[in-house]
């Protein structure tokens, strides 16, 4: 379970995330794949890993996007961490969230 604001920084996020795929990463191309894992301990709260692969070439971009911005406002407000890691083999944006559920 997570509380409604950090359910919503999730949506957001992926959202985000998938758009881009869609126009210039992974899932771009048809063979193009996007793998989503999540885990989630006290010590590290939620974490949400979000990996391409086998789209077109990627470079660090020049500047940050609407999307990237948007992801990074949203988590950081939330008291979370967001980075994003442009590899050769594809984005991979991590995003971490403490106390995913408000409890004592």
């Amino acid at each position: 379970m997570l509380r409604p604001n950090l359910a919503q920084c999730v949506a957001v996020a992926l959202h985000e995330l998938a758009t881009n795929a869609a126009k210039y990463g992974a899932l771009s191309k048809p063979e193009g794949r996007v793998h989503v894992i999540w885990s989630e301990s006290p010590a590290d709260g939620l974490v949400l890993r979000w990996a391409e692969a086998d789209g077109p070439a990627v470079t660090v971009p020049e500047r940050n996007g609407f999307g990237t911005r948007v992801i990074r406002s949203m988590i950081e407000q939330s008291a979370g961490d967001v980075r994003f890691e442009w590899n050769s083999s594809g984005l991979v944006c991590e995003i971490r969230l403490p106390d995913r559920t408000g409890a004592p």
